[in-house]
């Protein structure tokens, strides 16, 4: 069925149901992370209100609220996988760098897990890449 030919009051439904949708995806995933548990009791009851009542979500106010609160949920996404792939991507590139300075034992870098979990805890993307201690 062509959208443009549908009524608004069917549009908005089925922005509703996929906002929804997506809300739920995100919570469940949050909790698996376990960034849900870093939210106040204010920031979780919008969000699963949000999933609860029968909500149109035109109101700006409303999704500003949760814009925000799932901001602030991927700002605590950072998982030990991420931090590990990170970590990973970082001690092949210095590891590259190393060798091709004639550091022929750099090689070995790559494979310490040890390093790896430094590197990808240590070096965070949200600064740049840069440290932050």
């Amino acid at each position: 069925m062509n959208t443009l030919l549908m009524k608004p009051e069917k549009s908005n439904d089925i922005f509703s149901q996929r906002v929804k949708n997506f809300l739920k995806k995100s919570v469940a995933s949050a909790k698996r992370r376990g960034a849900w548990f870093s939210l106040d009791r204010k920031e979780k009851g919008i969000l699963s209100l949000s999933i609860r009542l029968e909500l149109k979500f035109s109101s700006m106010d409303l999704l500003r609220a949760i814009t925000s609160v799932l901001k602030k949920l991927e700002e605590h996404g950072d998982t030990l996988y991420t931090r590990i792939k990170r970590g990973i991507r970082l001690a092949w590139a210095f590891s590259e760098f190393a060798v091709a300075a004639g550091n022929a034992s750099a090689r070995e870098w790559r494979r310490d897990r040890s390093y790896v979990a430094y590197l990808g805890s240590v070096f965070d993307l949200k600064t740049g890449g840069f440290p932050s201690f």
